[in-house]
This record gives structure tokens, C-alpha cells and sequence, in this order.
């Protein structure tokens, strides 16, 4: 009993020096930038960091680059990460980015995913905040209470991405009802009618391989589509 309270103090201090030395605020944005870039498969660079012991980051001027160019620019992130979880093998990071703009690769997946619903195609897709919980560990990365919020576009959902690359992402998309031209009455039925307090409300559910899912589903209003995949080629 003794020489485990012993061990206890022992690790205690330990970890007191590892997270108050002078040295460890460069070492935790060196860790964080790392897992952020591993998590969401992007180069991530950092502009003023301001760092808040035991494990806060307080960013300006981030910036985020996938292999089309830059995916994603905010003014100002916190990040804090849960330092026990570390212990269990799990990196756990409480992220809150905001005045986020969206450019490159994700605002051209973006425009893909809401032309049949009648939105124009954006320059890029500006968000007030955008708010979650990245998860690494082994063999799994997901997002959980992901949120953002902007004028014209909101969305929440959960993404998990697994060790062999296939994905399982759940999202609730909302879109202003003023993009939505007055002659776009396919694009309206659609959507599901008539918006509901000033937004129309799309799910989207993709399970499996994101180039060749084993699932898709949609819905919007009172209208809801399923898509599995065909083993074999339709007959001609």
C-alpha cells in the first residue's frame, strides 16, 4: 500500500514538471499540430499560439492544406486536449474554430453535394464557428458533436474513420432558404416543401468506402432515399 502511494506522488510530480516546464508549451503545439494533421489528413500550420497549462491552445491564423490547396482557413481556434485520456492510448481534443472559411477541395465537395438541392455554387462556404471532438486511437479516428454554424449554412453530425480507410458519417445540413431561388420548384419539393423557420434540413448517412460506399441514405421533409450497392451489373 505504501509503495503504491509512493508511486502515486512519484507520478504525480512527474507529470506537474512535464506540463509546467517552460519546454512542454512548444512540445504540446508540436503534438497537437501533429495529431490534428495524422486526424484529418492535412498540413496544418499555426500563427500566434498562446498556450494555457495543463493543455490549452489558443490559435490565430490557422490555415489547412489538402493535396488540392488550401481546404480551410480560421481566425481563431481553441484547443484543448483531455491529457488523462492519454494514459489509455486515446488522443482526445476538444476543438472550437471560428470565422471558418471553407475553400478548395471541401467547398468543391460541398457545391457537388447541394446542387441538386438548387444552391448556386459558392466561392467558398463562410462559417461563424465550427465546433467538435476529434478521437485518435488505435486504428480509429472520429469526430463527435461536430457543429457549425454560419448565415447561410449549419450542419451537425459525427464522422468515424476507420483503420482501413472506410468511413461512417451521420449529417444534418442546413441551408438559408433565401439561396433558394423562387423558380426551383424541383429543387423545392425536393427539400422537402416549404422551409421551416427560415431553413430547409437535409440528412445525409454514408457508410463503407467513400468511393464505392456499401450505404448512402437521404432525407429531407417527408422524403427519404436509400442507396445499396449492386453486386453484380444491372441486366441491359
Amino acid at each position: 500500500m505504501r509503495h503504491r502511494i509512493l508511486y502515486l506522488v512519484i507520478l504525480m510530480a512527474i507529470l506537474l514538471v512535464i506540463f509546467y516546464s517552460p519546454l512542454t508549451s512548444y512540445l504540446l503545439k508540436d503534438f497537437i499540430t501533429f495529431k490534428l494533421e495524422k486526424a484529418l489528413d492535412m498540413d496544418i500550420v499555426f500563427g500566434t499560439v498562446r498556450v494555457k497549462m495543463p493543455a490549452q491552445l489558443t490559435v490565430s491564423d490557422i490555415k489547412a492544406m489538402d493535396k488540392n490547396g488550401l481546404a480551410l482557413t480560421s481566425e481563431r481556434a481553441y484547443l484543448r486536449l483531455d491529457p488523462a485520456k492519454l494514459f489509455k492510448a486515446r488522443f482526445v481534443l476538444n476543438c472550437d474554430f471560428q470565422n471558418v472559411v471553407l475553400k478548395s477541395g471541401l467547398k468543391d465537395s460541398f457545391n457537388k453535394l447541394l446542387k441538386p438541392f438548387g444552391v448556386p455554387a459558392q466561392n467558398n462556404y463562410d462559417l461563424d464557428s465550427i465546433t467538435g471532438v476529434i478521437t485518435v486511437s488505435k486504428g480509429l479516428m472520429s469526430i463527435t458533436d461536430l457543429k457549425g454554424a454560419g448565415k447561410d449554412f449549419r450542419f451537425t453530425g459525427n464522422f468515424t474513420k476507420f483503420g482501413d480507410k472506410k468511413i461512417d458519417y451521420e449529417l444534418d445540413f442546413g441551408i438559408n432558404s433565401r439561396l433558394i431561388a423562387a423558380d426551383q420548384e424541383q429543387a423545392k419539393a425536393l427539400l422537402g416543401g416549404e422551409a421551416k423557420d427560415g431553413w430547409y434540413s437535409i440528412k445525409l448517412s454514408l457508410k463503407g468506402d467513400p468511393h464505392r460506399p456499401s450505404s448512402i441514405s437521404f432525407s429531407s421533409g417527408g422524403i427519404k432515399l436509400e442507396v445499396k450497392p449492386v453486386d453484380k451489373p444491372l441486366p441491359k
